[in-house]
């Protein structure tokens, strides 16, 4: 009997290696394999119209993501319409285009889609889309699709105009997303939950109802960040004289997301940080009338010295996050309540048009989660690494300014990033110099991707056209 036992347990552990190997190894081997000296371009596409009115750019909050295979890249485009490719042979897998709202609404998107982090049949996206963007009601609507990219459904109708990707839970079950409602002078910032597992249903929306230090009661929120299922929430009591924080021992998803500057603001004010966690007791919406759910201030009363375009980067188990914020800096909270004062501080050369100008897109971070590496473009012609507390600085000069996130060579061998005259740069992890570079005829605002082996970067220009190099 005891052999027996032993000999099924060695038989389990065969399958469990043989699965290891078969799921794992080639990505281990591919992200071994050795850099090439200078890039293969693999294959090109030109985007087409999908329908007489739709527009193929790919401009800020588009562009290019892997779904969850690794091996399938997906692009948005400012048109609405989200198309599907094999990142290594580049042939083309659907296209989704949505219905507009109206017979004489013009759709359009400023978003990536977001996986949720199911598999196989409970596997779906999201994307947000605007009808009537440049009316005086533009109304914001969120697309779910499978992945094969079949509509499962279209949100109810949002006013305003969503900002950033929207986030999915944990669980699958729900959506999160902010969208800004008003003019550019008087516009005010809502914070809604979708139920996913639904049609889109709104489960819960909430606008800001605060006084800043300067008398105004409106504040746009820019795009939330989110850690799934952290460490508990990382934030002191909301409610004064309460003796222990309600994030305490809450694993529940943490979000967190910044007040946005008007455009061609000049200079840029101080603005409030926020936060969302569902409360440790929330049971899947069935006691929402005891809960009240509701974003909060981290920090009660208490201004940052900044505004921002861009999510946080949030990290180390929910108990860190990095941020690139107004007069061209980055914050971050090394392992500190993001309720107090940030314990990292960089700030590099100001815009030259607007002084104030925030960073154009979020950092990134590499693999080591408690003492991270930092790279990123600034708000003027420089990228930048910086050790985890900002005390190590290495920046380099660049023609232009860069707008889409950085990428990371799964082995923290190098970083890719692209500047928005087109330059392509493959960067030594240490030091920031150029391994090569590469020169697209257009220029490149969208987010770019990179595959799960980490041998395919995969680029759409802003006139559509997607360029696959293979680095490795």
């Amino acid at each position: 009997m005891n052999c027996t036992k032993r000999i099924s347990s060695i038989s389990r552990f065969i399958k469990l290696l043989l699965v290891f190997t078969l799921t794992f190894a080639p990505v281990l081997l591919a992200q071994d394999a050795d850099l090439l000296e200078e890039p293969l371009l693999l294959w090109s596409y030109q985007l087409a119209p999908v329908t007489a009115f739709n527009s193929v750019e790919v401009l800020k909050g588009n562009g290019v993501v892997i779904a969850p295979d690794g091996s399938t890249a997906i692009v948005t485009t400012v048109g609405g319409a989200v198309f599907a490719f094999d990142a290594y042979t580049g042939e083309q897998q659907w296209i989704y285009q949505p219905e507009p709202a109206g017979e004489n609404s013009i759709t359009r998107t400023h978003s990536g889609v977001t996986f949720s982090t199911g598999t196989g049949d409970d596997s779906f996206m999201v994307f947000s889309v605007v009808d009537n963007e440049n009316s005086l009601s533009p109304l914001t609507r969120v697309v779910a699709l499978d992945m094969e990219g079949n509509e499962l459904w279209i949100s109810d109708v949002l006013e305003g105009i969503a900002m950033g990707d929207p986030l999915i839970s944990s669980d699958g079950g729900y959506v999160f997303l902010n969208h800004n409602v008003g003019s550019e002078e008087e516009k005010n910032g809502y914070f809604t939950v979708l139920e996913a597992n639904a049609t889109g249903i709104i489960l819960f929306s909430q606008e800001f109802e605060g006084i800043d230090r300067n008398g105004t009661t409106t504040a746009a929120f820019g795009p939330p960040g989110i850690y799934h299922n952290p460490v508990e929430g990382n934030y002191d009591p909301i409610m004064a004289g309460s003796n222990s924080s309600e994030g305490d021992f809450n694993t529940n998803d943490m979000l967190m997301w910044g007040q946005m500057p008007k455009s061609l603001a000049n200079p840029i004010l101080d603005g409030y940080i926020f936060g969302f966690q569902f409360p440790t007791d929330f049971v899947n919406g069935e006691n929402m009338e005891e809960l009240q759910l509701s974003f909060f201030p981290l920090g009660r009363d208490f201004e940052r010295d900044f505004q921002t375009l861009t999510p946080p980067v949030i990290t180390y188990g929910g108990l860190s996050a990095y941020w690139g914020v107004s007069r061209n800096g980055f914050r971050g909270w090394v392992s500190k309540r993001f309720s107090r004062a940030r314990n990292a501080v960089a700030g590099f050369e100001r815009n030259e048009k607007t002084s104030g100008q925030p960073v154009f897109a979020a950092p990134t971070l590499s693999s080591d989660d408690e003492s991270p590496v930092v790279f990123g473009g600034t708000a003027s012609n420089q990228f930048v690494r910086m050790n985890f507390d900002f005390t190590e600085i290495v920046e380099v000069p660049t023609i232009g300014y860069i707008n889409a996130k950085a990428l990371m060579d799964g082995n923290d061998r190098v970083v890719y990033y692209v500047e928005d005259n087109g330059m392509i740069h493959q960067a030594n992890f240490d030091d920031l110099t150029d391994e090569w570079t590469y020169i697209l005829p257009n220029g490149v605002d969208g987010e770019m991707a990179i595959t799960s082996q980490s041998d395919i970067v995969i680029i759409a220009d802003i006139n559509g056209m997607i360029t696959a190099l293979k680095v490795s």
